[in-house]
């Protein structure tokens, strides 16, 4: 029971610790989600304004950026509270944030593909192109953020499990002080009787 007790607590303090850089890819992604809304929503406000419609790629950027924070916060907030009560794991989501991952490859690839091969003075649908060159480059900081969030959830996910029945295996097979105190008195319960 003691080498269990021990075990448990080993596990709380390692999963604080563990939460720590989850949560500062959690506030990356939401700082630089909101960096990119300040690009991609001056440029729908705009269009807004001149009664020409928003362009779909704005849209869409828009869109995208409204899902990350959306998430980020989310997952933000699951994460304070996971490191508190340790029941809730948003990491097991990974599968979104790797959704949002490839969306931010997407816009990357397509504002990449609009912006940087133009000179600073050849604007594109009213956009500033010196100014989108740089939002093309935070596009990427995004992706990178949520493919690396999404990577870690999957092997925290795939792995983490076979890691812990592993690691509760071996436990199990060590002699009674380290490991599994009933089964090292199976085959002599007089043992058992004196140890208590």
């Amino acid at each position: 029971m003691a080498v269990n007790s021990g075990k448990e607590l080993g596990k709380t303090w390692a999963k604080a610790f563990e939460n720590m850089p989850r949560l500062v890819v959690r506030s990356l992604q939401f700082i630089f989600a909101l960096i990119a809304v300040g690009f991609y929503g001056h440029l729908v406000d705009k269009d807004k304004k001149a009664d020409h419609g928003i362009a779909p790629e704005w849209l869409f950027a828009v869109v995208v950026v409204g899902m990350s924070c959306i998430t980020a916060v989310v997952f933000l907030a699951l994460g304070l509270l996971a490191t508190f009560a340790g029941r809730m794991r948003p990491y097991r989501m990974f599968a979104w944030d790797l959704i949002l991952g490839i969306l931010w490859i997407i816009m990357f690839g397509l504002f990449a593909g609009i912006f940087l091969k133009r000179t600073d003075e050849d604007k594109y649908k009213g956009a500033n192109t010196k100014a989108m060159k740089v939002a093309v480059w935070i596009d990427l900081v995004n992706a990178i953020l949520w493919l690396v969030s999404g990577a870690y959830g999957w092997v925290k996910v795939i792995a983490g499990e076979k890691v812990d029945g592993v690691g509760n295996w071996v436990l199990n097979k060590l002699p009674w002080p380290l490991g599994n105190r009933k089964k090292a008195h199976q085959n002599n319960p007089k043992a058992y009787y004196e140890d208590v």
